[in-house]
């Protein structure tokens, strides 16, 4: 073997590694909030989580200033604001409140469609073309979705409010998807992840708030401890991961192993919670993934 060909290995070796360490946390984080919904109001979760998880950033971000200095005056406020409001708080806000009416394992299925809503926004705002494959895949993705809330199914009782509510929260990662690929901020990803994290923690406060959800924290060990994974490693750790691997594959490419998020929830899910899969979430789950990774890589 080449010295070419066994740097390729170890490249790829290395790819896949932290695409399948950032989709395991990420898959965690649903049965985290599931777990923590059990004593603490959903968006006191969201709210804390992010703000704990843009602190932990804070001594990399200040690391970076340091060594690429930037005035506070020439960071688009506004644009970052926008994609904090989308990207943390709405999705965030909308998720946790599901999570109360779904399960985790329906939730990270439906989040992982994610890349279906993001081409077809892509087409309506950007005007974007997909290839005939790549229609194929997103038709193929969008009939898993619509079997996985069961609007195919008529012993299921149609769509349920957690499943609005997440397919609300699914839309708004896309919505935040097109708008940061709209605005091209020429930021460093951190920055970036830093700033719409803290000022979206921010919004999910004020929202907190003036909902008059009872503010709560952790009552326990185990549950300072789930919460500490979830906005530390499931949060800040899924993301740098996720960074990393976008960096090594490409954006394209790597969405398309999104959908291993579920597949680590259900297994996550099984053996903390003994919740099991249906049939009909297993196929809509394995439409969706084959309608995303055809997606992604004739797109």
């Amino acid at each position: 073997m080449t010295h070419t060909a066994v740097a390729n290995v170890k490249l790829n070796w290395t790819y896949f590694c932290l695409i399948l360490a950032s989709t395991f946390l990420q898959g965690s984080s649903f049965v985290a909030t599931k777990i923590l919904l059990s004593s603490m109001s959903p968006l006191w979760v969201a709210t804390i989580r992010f703000f704990i998880a843009a602190l932990s950033l804070l001594p990399l971000i200040i690391y970076r200033y340091f060594k690429n200095p930037i005035s506070l005056f020439n960071i688009p406020w506004l644009k970052l604001f926008v994609i904090g409001l989308f990207q943390t708080a709405g999705v965030m806000a909308f998720l946790n409140i599901g999570l109360g009416y779904t399960s985790p394992s329906t939730a990270a299925i439906l989040m992982a469609s994610n890349p279906l809503l993001v081409v077809i926004l892509a087409m309506l705002i950007l005007g974007e073309r997909i290839s005939i494959r790549a229609l194929v895949g997103l038709i193929v993705a969008f009939i898993g979705v619509v079997i996985c809330i069961g609007l195919g199914n008529t012993n299921s009782g149609g769509i349920g409010r957690g499943e609005v509510l997440v397919i609300l929260a699914s839309s708004c990662w896309a919505i935040a998807t097109i708008i940061n690929k709209k605005f091209n901020l020429h930021l460093d990803p951190w920055v970036i992840t830093f700033w719409q994290m803290l000022l979206g923690s921010l919004v999910l406060f004020l929202v907190a708030l003036f909902s008059q959800q009872p503010f709560t924290l952790p009552t326990t060990e185990s549950m300072w401890l789930t919460f500490l994974w979830l906005a530390i490693p499931a949060s800040t750790g899924a993301m740098g991961l996720w960074f990393a691997a976008l960096k090594i594959g490409g954006a394209i490419h790597t969405s398309g192993f999104l959908f291993l998020c579920p597949l680590f929830s259900a297994i996550i899910t099984y053996f903390v919670l003994g919740t099991v899969l249906t049939s009909q979430e297993l196929i809509g789950g394995f439409l969706i993934g084959t309608g995303i990774y055809v997606l992604s890589r004739y797109r």
